[in-house]
């Protein structure tokens, strides 16, 4: 195989150019609460004009050494403060300048700082597509353990069983591939037998942020970002003792009909999660996190119990070098209830099904290296492993799967000039599989990628993108794919942001769409290995307004064409088989808002209507909703805050087993309440208040919670 020339780039600068001065300055500081005077953790400080910066530690301190002697502007930023731009700072040869910052609180959480969307971390209104943020807060009010249970109060997305939908990208595949990537600290951890998202791999109580990319990312992310990313970034290890424990309990409420109610036994869950964090010696810090996670389940066969556990290792030898080892492992065993036993009796499944379950481990290591070479350029390295391990124990199958994936990625960010930055870099990844579903294959992944931002003018910036991914399946079937991509972004005032983006995207057949044969819980799947890869044009125009911190606006149209789109087909016997979709096109509009008519009160809404609709049959693509609408109001009183949320998901017009079954509108209402005092926070979370049945995952249930 060809070395793309990207990465001969990439080598190049990566052993030359000269190394920061020796005698360059220090830049320390604090940033603290306007208000308050409180040290704040987690604080960005950006160097403009360079790739050097700094995040403020467990009492607001930071640091950046080597800093060549000139006079710089910074950018300083958090999650629910105002941005503050500081002019003139002088740093001096040999010397340090100490600065104090004071930022000032805001009601609307709108993030300053997006690291997917363009792999660099950037203002949120300069990146050309939309991009959505959920925060540690909004996992600490909704009281949610996994990940997809708080993602369905995300704009533009919604869920089919455990399948994550963005703006009607994926309808169902029976967790069979995905049209959404799942990275964790920008790491893939999709296995390379099924190529689904494994929610469970990092529980909410290690997230500091959830940012989801919507619209194809193949130029910058490759195979299975066709409808878009979801990046997990967890909690930084910190330099202080500080230890955190979570006890959650709760219940599931009786189903509505007394047709449904199937078990006599209350049925309860329950969670414990506890980490620690502290220094270790003077440069390095350590995270150390633990988790059992224990479910009766709603349905019937869907109980569960889990285990997790992560380590996040930091260590700085000095300032130009930034070491971080993460290592995470989640396992246990979880019942399995993939088909009910009748409309009429919806919760249950077929006697023979009952005991059904599924074993499975999953580890993840990952290795980061961070290089300051020159105060314009920085060099980003990653080795990371994931193995994933599942066996089913079915009464019409026993199979198991074993996939590792190891990969690299080696990435550059050179800041040419003030108005011109670049990214570029290689990746590559090793699928391994050896499984009774699939067989016993082996796929290579090889990528090269290349992107620039160029501004125009002083309030506007042009952004262009170009990656080259090559596949080798089993060393016999190869495939190139290109993918370019055009942004723009136009700042017409300090409050309007205007921004269009243009990408094309793909994504390889999943060895589970191509290789699966077998029979599980009565449904019969057959294998298609001649199976096309997917590919889609993305386009976007989106409007930003924040006239004030009492009002944000977000709006943006879409239109997506696929071609070759997998979708599972079954026959008349229902047996299902992986096919290709000759023609695709989705097109919609999304808004977002929120409004804080008082300072202790805020309203969010989004809403998205789409036209999901298959060219090739003339008719709406399957699973696909044509209404998404969220809202959520919250009310704080210190130290009290209560809140209700709600969703609603329009029915599907169309699916494809068992078609004649009704099919209903999802409409949810969840309320929350909390008490805080010192460092302890009570919480109580009703789930689906007004125990509505929408499909057959429904769940009702009350959470008792304390931090």
């Amino acid at each position: 195989m060809r070395i793309p020339l990207l990465f001969l780039m990439l080598v190049f600068f990566t052993h030359s150019g000269t190394l920061i001065a020796q005698n360059g300055g220090t830049l320390a500081g604090q940033v603290t609460d306007a208000e308050t005077n409180e040290p704040l953790p987690g604080a960005n400080v950006t160097i403009n004009g360079t790739v050097l910066g700094a995040a403020t530690d467990g009492k607001g301190q930071f640091l950046i050494t080597n800093i060549p002697p000139a006079n710089y502007s910074l950018t300083i930023s958090m999650i629910g403060y105002q941005r503050l731009i500081q002019e003139n700072v002088l740093v001096q040869a040999d010397k340090t300048t100490t600065i104090q910052v004071k930022l000032q609180w805001t009601v609307l959480e709108t993030p300053e700082l997006v690291v997917t969307a363009n792999k660099r971390r950037q203002s949120i209104q300069d990146t050309p597509t939309s991009v959505g943020v959920l925060t540690r807060k909004n996992f600490e009010a909704r009281n949610e353990v996994f990940l997809d249970k708080l993602l369905q109060y995300a704009a533009g997305v919604n869920f089919v069983g455990s399948q994550v939908n963005i703006r009607g990208s994926s309808g169902f595949n029976y967790g069979a591939g995905s049209r959404v990537l799942m990275l964790v600290d920008g790491v893939p951890v999709m296995p390379g037998d099924s190529g689904d998202i494994k929610w469970d791999m990092i529980p909410s109580t290690q997230v500091e942020r959830v940012e989801v990319i919507k619209g194809a990312g193949s130029a910058l992310y490759g195979s299975s970002a066709l409808g878009g990313v979801i990046n997990i970034i967890t909690k930084q290890a910190a330099n202080r003792p500080v230890t955190n424990l979570r006890l959650s309990g709760g219940l599931y409420d009786r189903p509505l009909y007394s047709e449904w109610d199937w078990s006599n036994n209350l049925r309860m869950f329950n969670d414990v999660d506890v980490d620690h964090t502290q220094k270790i010696g003077d440069r390095g810090e350590i995270l150390l996190a633990a988790g059992r996670h224990e479910s009766m389940g709603y349905i019937q066969n869907t109980a569960y119990l889990r285990h997790n556990g992560n380590v996040k290792w930091n260590f700085r030898p000095n300032g130009a070098h930034n070491l971080t080892l993460t290592l995470n492992y989640e396992g246990g065993k979880r019942e399995s209830s993939l088909m009910w036993k009748s409309q009429r009796e919806a919760l249950e499944v077929n006697p023979e099904a009952v005991g059904d379950y599924v074993d499975s481990e999953k580890y993840g290591a990952n290795l980061f290296h961070q290089w300051v070479m020159r105060q314009n350029l920085s060099i980003k390295t990653r080795l990371s492993y994931f193995y994933n391990y599942w066996k089913n124990w079915y009464h019409d199958n026993i199979t198991a799967s074993t996939a590792q994936k190891p990969g690299y990625e080696v990435q550059g960010e050179w800041q040419i000039s003030p108005k011109n930055s670049m990214i570029f870099g290689s990746e590559g990844s090793w699928d391994h599989v050896l499984s009774g579903l699939v067989g016993t294959h082996d796929q290579y992944t090889l990528a090269a990628y290349i992107q620039n931002e160029r501004k125009l003018g002083a309030n506007a910036a042009l952004t262009l993108g170009l990656r080259y991914d090559h596949q080798t399946l089993d060393h016999t079937f190869q495939e190139g794919k290109w993918s370019p991509k055009i942004g723009f972004v136009w700042h017409i005032q300090s409050n309007i942001h205007l921004r269009a983006s243009s990408g094309r995207g793909f994504r390889v057949a999943s060895l589970s769409e191509r290789f699966p044969n077998g029979i599980y819980s009565g449904l019969t799947i057959v294998p298609n290995p001649d199976l096309k890869s997917e590919t889609a044009w993305s386009h976007e125009i989106g409007l930003n307004l924040q006239p004030s911190n009492l009002f944000y606006f977000d709006m943006a149209g879409f239109w997506s064409d696929y071609w070759d789109m997998i979708e599972p087909r079954p026959n008349e016997n229902q047996v299902i088989r992986f096919i290709n979709v000759t023609r695709a096109r989705i097109a919609g509009v999304e808004t977002n808002m929120t409004v804080v008519p008082i300072k202790n009160l805020s309203f969010t809404f989004g809403y998205t209507i789409m036209d999901p609709h298959d060219v090739d049959k003339n008719t709406i693509l399957s699973y696909r909703a044509r209404h998404l609408w969220v809202a959520s109001a919250t009310f704080t009183a210190h130290p009290f805050e209560i809140g209700a949320d709600g969703r609603y998901v329009s029915r599907f017009e169309r699916v494809e087993v068992y078609p004649n079954d009704d099919r209903v509108d999802q409409r949810v209402l969840d309320l929350r309440a909390s008490y805080s005092w010192k460092n302890i926070r009570l919480s109580l979370n009703a789930n689906n208040i007004l125990n509505y049945n929408y499909t057959r995952w429904n769940e009702h249930s009350c959470r008792y919670d304390t931090m």
